[in-house]
């Protein structure tokens, strides 16, 4: 029989769904893998373990099961970590830059491969408890956008508020209602004008607008204050008047408002039809606090600051409508007389478009509702505006609730409204359109309806991208490399240990940080992700010669593994607080003590070629391109990393890049799942280039 050498070099495709295990017949088929837990795929392809976590700040007495964290960026470039939970956000000033470690002789201290080695110049340093109104059922409907020193949020049972430096000397954060004077104005069509008399007066810039003979059963109320009358004229729109109601009453059949005149109205001459005027109740509730909604109104749940614009969307009434305030004046949605610097209030006139869930700030204003996706379309060079303003559909798969969507730059990922599929929303340029792409159908089992998301964004030093996907209903994490120029698009899952429970993620100066909650000893932790940690939520204490490691107390039940100068001093059940490690070299000092995880690379089923492969086959040897990698198992084959001279001379253990060779006596077979399985459990780094292997196909 014929010998064939098979070679995968690149995992570019990511851990693929068990029903296209047998797909090879599909271009992608040699840079799948059936599992790449706990693994990260390169720019370049390579397969290697995910990063650890640090320590960053036990938050055991601010955090709670709902609360959530947020980015916040000063006018200074200053970054802060912002955590909500009942009735307080808790603020942390985040790491600024990395700084080189340097001796006292002012040289670089450098790993053994030459690298230079760097350290945060300071960590999450507590700044501030700031009151706010949202409880913890609350937190969970915040939809939240930051410009210039603040962070708008907004929730359908509040008024839309902000989180907000007031004060730099000393350093103050508040939080308070925006005082939005005025409101939209929208015209709910509850009342019918055509039969209505109007007869009004105007004293210094005041209108006492009298309607008169309005429909049986028409309640004028309150819930006009702050709305709008436009009107007037012969026509409705030649001149246009325009004043906001300031007080309502009403006897019998007619109805008295006041009302501040912002435009112009006739004082002679005016139309005395209710039909050539518009009177308008205010499209969400004013004023600030309490639950409560005496008007039923409801406040707008979404939020965006876009082009000098603070944009509101979906209320109780109003689901489809979005409301963009005045040009550089986010507090004012005057809609003057529809110049280019008004406000904009605009409704989706689409059949079954459903409620807005988000809106985007990417190439262009990006609308996302429960069943299609929207953009609205601009040059450039120019702005929107009022007269400008359109929404145009672009795709319909519909979105998740639960996500936010995430921009890098020409494109935008949002969840599809199923949970089982990451969609990239790229701006085409091509007549102002987007191009809507399931990035990763064959990955489906790993979209398990996210509740969150962080971006990390590639470096000088890392060109690899990342959204990070934060899988609520299994406490585990969906990692989606990608970088369109290499045709990388890459899911693989990140786990965690028992017992450990998954609050929220945030990215903050583009550093991952990960709240936790660790259910045996009711301890919330906010941790970093990191390059070269292989632990996770490690953190430096000290071991006596004994082996004694104590004030373990937020691992409590939980097995630690020990690290001393790079080496692995094994795993440990925490008691009362406390280890003995096997410290049989009576070693004493600084000591890395955090969370084991466990890798696992698993390729696709041995390739012969696409006609042949669904046939059984047997592999004789196998061949596995490594990268500074060390104490991995092929086939529960150990890898050699030590020789006995190395052994004898009691040298380090070093990481190594070599290529395992592993023969292989099984005979044939199509569905043995350890035909090729490289496997890790110890905290140190797993980089595989390429494995290849040697297979000789029969029809049996």
């Amino acid at each position: 029989m014929p010998k064939e050498m098979i070679r995968q070099t690149s995992f570019s495709s990511g851990e693929v769904d068990i029903s296209i295990w047998k797909r090879t017949d599909v271009e992608q088929y040699l840079t799948a893998a059936q599992s790449l837990l706990n693994c990260e795929v390169g720019t370049t392809g390579l397969a290697r373990k995910r990063k650890g976590s640090l320590f960053r700040y036990n938050v055991t007495g601010e955090a709670e099961l709902n609360s959530t964290m947020y980015e916040f960026l000063d006018k200074n470039g200053v970054y802060y970590l912002v955590m909500a939970s009942s009735g307080y956000f808790y603020i942390w000033s985040a790491p600024l830059t990395q700084q080189d470690v340097i001796t006292y002789q002012d040289q670089y201290v450098v790993t053994y491969t030459n690298t230079q080695v760097v350290t945060f110049v300071n960590q999450l340093t507590f700044i501030q408890a700031v009151p706010m109104p949202y409880s913890g059922a609350d937190l969970f409907d915040l939809d939240y956008t930051q410009d210039n020193d603040s962070i708008i949020f907004t929730s359908p049972l509040f008024p839309p508020g902000r989180l907000f430096i007031s004060n730099y000397d000393p350093l103050t954060f508040s939080f308070e209602y925006l005082d939005i004077y005025p409101l939209p104005a929208y015209d709910f069509n509850l009342i019918n004008y055509n039969g209505c008399n109007v007869l009004y007066t105007i004293s210094t810039n005041i209108m006492t607008f009298q309607l008169s003979n309005i429909p049986a059963g028409s309640v004028f109320t309150n819930q006009w204050v702050g709305g709008q009358i436009v009107g007037a004229g012969a026509t409705d729109t030649a001149p246009i008047g325009y004043a906001i109601i300031t007080a309502v009453s009403q006897t019998g059949t007619t109805a008295t408002f006041t009302a501040t005149v912002i435009i112009n109205f006739l004082t002679s001459g005016y139309s005395t039809s209710g039909a050539q005027y518009s009177i308008r109740s205010v499209a969400f509730t004013a004023g600030a606090g309490g639950t409560g909604n005496p008007y039923g109104l409801g406040y707008p749940s979404k939020v965006l600051y876009f082009q000098n614009r603070l944009w509101l969307a979906n209320t109780a009434l109003l689901q489809n409508t979005i409301f963009g305030s005045k040009l550089n004046q986010p507090i004012s949605f005057d809609v003057g007389t529809g110049a280019d610097t008004d406000a904009i209030i605009y409704t989706i006139g689409q059949t079954n478009a459903g409620p807005i869930y988000w809106m985007n700030g990417g190439k262009q204003l990006e609308v996302f509702t429960v069943n299609f996706e929207f953009a609205c379309p601009q040059n450039e060079d120019i702005g929107l505006t009022p007269s400008t303003f359109s929404i145009r559909q672009q795709s319909s798969y519909g979105t998740s609730s639960l996500l936010k969507p995430q921009t890098y730059l020409n494109d935008t990922y949002i969840v599809q409204r199923t949970g089982k599929a990451m969609i990239n929303y790229h701006f085409t340029g091509v007549g102002l359109s987007y191009q809507s792409t399931n990035i990763a159908p064959q990955s489906s089992h790993l979209m398990k309806n996210p509740t969150n998301r962080a971006l990390l964004r590639g470096t000088d030093t890392s060109q690899d991208n990342f959204i990070y996907l934060l899988n609520d209903v299994d406490n585990t994490i969906t990692a989606f490399q990608f970088a369109n120029e290499i045709h990388l698009a890459a899911l693989t899952p990140i786990v965690f240990q028992n017992n450990v429970q998954l609050i929220d993620i945030v990215s903050v100066n583009n550093q991952i940080y990960v709240l936790k909650y660790y259910v045996l000893t009711n301890q919330f932790i906010i941790e970093e992700l990191q390059t070269g940690v292989f632990v996770d939520c490690a953190f430096n204490t000290t071991m006596d010669s004994l082996g004694n490691v104590v004030d373990l107390d937020i691992f409590n039940g939980y097995m630690v593994q020990v690290i001393y100068q790079g080496q692995d001093y094994g795993e440990y059940l925490v008691v009362n607080g406390e280890i003995t490690v096997n410290n049989i070299e009576v070693n004493a000092g600084a000591v890395t003590v955090g969370l084991l995880f466990n890798v696992e690379i698993r390729p696709m089923y041995p390739y012969f070629s696409a006609n042949t492969s669904p046939f059984e086959k047997q592999v004789y040897r196998i061949y596995v391109d490594y990268y500074e990698s060390l104490n991995f198992m092929i086939n529960g084959i150990l890898v050699q990393y030590q020789d006995f001279k190395e052994i004898q001379l009691g040298l380090p253990l070093l990481p190594r890049t070599d290529t395992a060779i592993v023969s292989r006596v099984a005979g044939y077979n199509r569905f043995d799942e350890d035909i090729i399985v490289i496997t890790q459990s110890s905290p140190f780094d797993l980089q595989i280039l390429a494995i290849g292997y040697q297979v000789e196909m029969a029809v049996i």
